[in-house]
């Protein structure tokens, strides 16, 4: 959208850029409408040649959505594998790990939500690396749910996880409902 913001700008300083150049007749000089077109086309192809026009798709955006499709019991300092995949634009999710991989450097945003089982506990936390950055404790009494925003800055290579610490393991999910969440994108 921005780009076309400038593109308008553009049209209108070379439209006012003609008005003050008319001649007597009324309109621009022939070479000086040649040359404000030349401009403008010039401009244009730079713009298209940037790759950032409406309907480019950057090659290292990067989002991804998944879920999980049982209730499970985790581990000691287990990963979550959210299983179904929602979304993966640039396959930087793995469900089979349940490890995100930054594919170059940038601020992300991460969420997670999670639900325990009636009556039950559940500890998790977001981890960079080797780092526990954000926890979940979603509660002990009934159904609940947690949920965790962040935003994280990364260096390519960096890796993105939800894990299991402390007493709490118990995870709520089904198939067809998605109550235990992970999500992340680029920001820029």
């Amino acid at each position: 959208m921005r780009i076309m913001n400038a593109v308008c700008c553009i049209v209108v300083v070379l439209v006012l850029s003609c008005h003050g150049h008319k001649t007597v007749s009324g309109t621009c000089s022939q070479n000086l409408e040649n040359a404000l077109f030349e401009d403008l086309l010039s401009m244009m192809m730079k713009i298209k040649g940037t790759g950032k026009g409406t309907d480019h798709q950057d090659e290292t955006f990067s989002a991804f959505s998944a879920s999980l499709t049982a209730t499970k019991t985790l581990g000691a300092g287990e990963i979550v594998k959210f299983n179904k995949v929602i979304t993966n634009v640039n396959n930087d999710y793995d469900p089979s790990t349940g490890i995100y991989t930054a594919p170059k450097p940038g601020v992300f945003q991460f969420s997670c939500t999670v639900m325990t089982p009636s009556g039950k506990t559940l500890h998790v936390g977001l981890w960079k690396n080797d780092t526990k950055t954000v926890t979940i404790y979603p509660g002990q009494t009934g159904y609940n749910m947690g949920t965790q925003n962040t935003i994280l800055e990364l260096k390519k290579g960096d890796k993105v996880y939800i894990k299991q610490f402390g007493s709490g393991k118990e995870i709520f999910s089904l198939s067809v409902d998605s109550y235990s969440v992970f999500s992340g994108y680029l920001i820029r």
